[in-house]
């Protein structure tokens, strides 16, 4: 490794000669790894890795949304108690109108004319 820049009459002193060498061994390096190719047992190792880290992922997701879903119900009637709280009279509006579109469909429409 070059420590000193070289001397030429017509060259400023600068540390542009320390970047020029960075880069260039930076270049080799990159050269050095993709001349390189893994092996297949090279590739099938980190095939199964990914494969094994991916399937812990799923485990945690699935266990977070059985979670979720227990609890849905418990959150869902403590929001409707709130909001039955908070507007008692549009709440009992609410569960007139869904008792009567209900009732007409299990029993159907009244035949009798007036």
């Amino acid at each position: 490794m070059q420590i000193e820049p070289p001397r030429h009459a017509d060259e400023t002193e600068s540390d542009t000669y320390l970047v020029d060498q960075v880069l260039a061994q930076n270049k080799a390096a990159v050269n050095a790894e993709q001349s390189h190719e893994p092996s297949m047992s090279e590739q099938l190792a980190a095939l199964r890795a990914e494969i094994s880290r991916l399937a812990e992922s799923a485990s945690l997701i699935a266990e977070e949304v059985a979670i979720i879903v227990a609890q849905a119900p418990t959150r869902l009637r403590y929001e409707g108690e709130k909001q039955i709280y908070k507007r008692p009279v549009i709440s009992l509006l609410a569960i007139g109108i869904l008792s009567f579109h209900l009732t007409q469909a299990i029993f159907g429409r009244s035949r009798r004319v007036r």
